[in-house]
């Protein structure tokens, strides 16, 4: 049996979580002041995920600006490197829009990389 501590990110609470698992399954939860910190901490055991943020370059011909974008849902923390190098490697050359898809399906991961600002060359 081991403990494992975490901070609960699902609502304004921010509980501290203390999550007790056995053979591989969460067992009990602590300090969850909601239901919802008890999915929240089997998830974040089983597969934790984030939102990636982060900007890509768009080439203007004159000079380069920097593009907010991020993953339009959360994203395993496994497959985060492999997201920022796919983020790192693009260039862009158009005007963006916010909202648009600029890397699809990056990492494998089934998420796309969205433009958070729309940004005019």
């Amino acid at each position: 049996m081991k403990k494992i501590k975490m901070s609960c990110t699902t609502c304004p609470n921010s509980c501290e979580l203390l999550a007790t698992v056995e053979n591989d399954q969460v067992v009990a939860v602590e300090g969850n002041l909601c239901k919802r910190g008890v999915t929240f901490a089997e998830s974040e055991y089983r597969c934790p995920v984030r939102v990636l943020t982060s900007t890509m370059i768009l080439d203007t011909g004159a000079k380069a600006v920097m593009v907010p974008v991020r993953s339009a849902k959360p994203i395993p923390k496994a497959a985060m490197q492999d997201a920022m190098q796919a983020i790192s490697k693009t260039h862009l050359h158009h005007a963006v829009k916010m909202g648009e898809a600029l890397i699809k399906n990056v990492a494998d991961t089934g998420v796309d990389i969205v433009a958070s600002k729309t940004v005019l060359m």
